[in-house]
Parts: C-alpha cells; sequence; structure tokens
C-alpha cells in the first residue's frame, strides 16, 4: 500500500480508498473527478484509513457538503474503516464528516474491515441510470 489512492473494483461495483497520506480536500477533488469521469458515483465506497489522516477544515466540510447534497439520489454509501485503535484526531475527523452527511449520505464508521465489508454489500446502490436532481 503505497500513497493514498483508489482503485475500483467494477465487478462489485466497489470503490477502495487506501493507502498512506492524508484525505485532505484536494485529494477529495482529485477522487471526486476521477469517479465521475470513470461513472462510479454510485458504487459502494470504502475508505479505509487505518494508515491515513482526515485534514479538512470547516469550509472544506461544507464544499464538500454541498456535493453529498447534491449527489444524494445517485451517490453509493461509504464506509469508513479506522481500524481497531485509530488515533483520537482520526475518529474525531471522520464523526465530523458523518455527522456533516446526516441524510445526505448513507455513511457509517467502522473498527473492522468485514463489518465494513458486510455493510456495503448489504447496502443498496441506485445504478447508472438514477435520477439526478437540479443543483
Amino acid at each position: 500500500m503505497g500513497a493514498l489512492g483508489w482503485e475500483v473494483d467494477a465487478a462489485n461495483r466497489l470503490v477502495v480508498v487506501s493507502g498512506v497520506g492524508v484525505f485532505d480536500f484536494s485529494f477529495f477533488v482529485a477522487y471526486r473527478k476521477a469517479m465521475q469521469a470513470k461513472g462510479t458515483g454510485y458504487y459502494r465506497k470504502l475508505l479505509d484509513l487505518r494508515r491515513a489522516d482526515i485534514v479538512l477544515n470547516p469550509h472544506d466540510f461544507d464544499r464538500i457538503l454541498v456535493d453529498a447534497q447534491f449527489d444524494r439520489l445517485t451517490a453509493g454509501p461509504v464506509a469508513i474503516m479506522m481500524g481497531t485503535s485509530p488515533p483520537p484526531r482520526l475518529v474525531d475527523m471522520a464523526t465530523l464528516l458523518q455527522h456533516r452527511m446526516g441524510l445526505a449520505r448513507r455513511m457509517r464508521l467502522f473498527t473492522d474491515e468485514g463489518e465494513a465489508r458486510r455493510w456495503l454489500a448489504n447496502e443498496p446502490i441506485p445504478g447508472p441510470g438514477a435520477v439526478r436532481s437540479e443543483r
């Protein structure tokens, strides 16, 4: 596992973000653009942050929330995997992200990868032809 990046598993409609690095707003923008280009916005997402950190300021959260509100009808669920003994800052940032998303996105935090994958596997995804609301 190298730098923070992502892999697309088209057969399972799953995107896994993993690696060592920082999940900050510039990473989010690059990731979002790549997912839009690949047409995987509706896929399930596993954010494996066991060897990463989340660094977002209040303005970043607001900008991410705008995207989440816009995509709420077409976006797949997100499982944030933090490991069994995550640093308190990671827990705080992941919890804040989950709280800020509210009902805009199905998102859960996990300490166990197997549980995260089971939850994702049981979560419905809308499919590529889902109706999108206007911005």
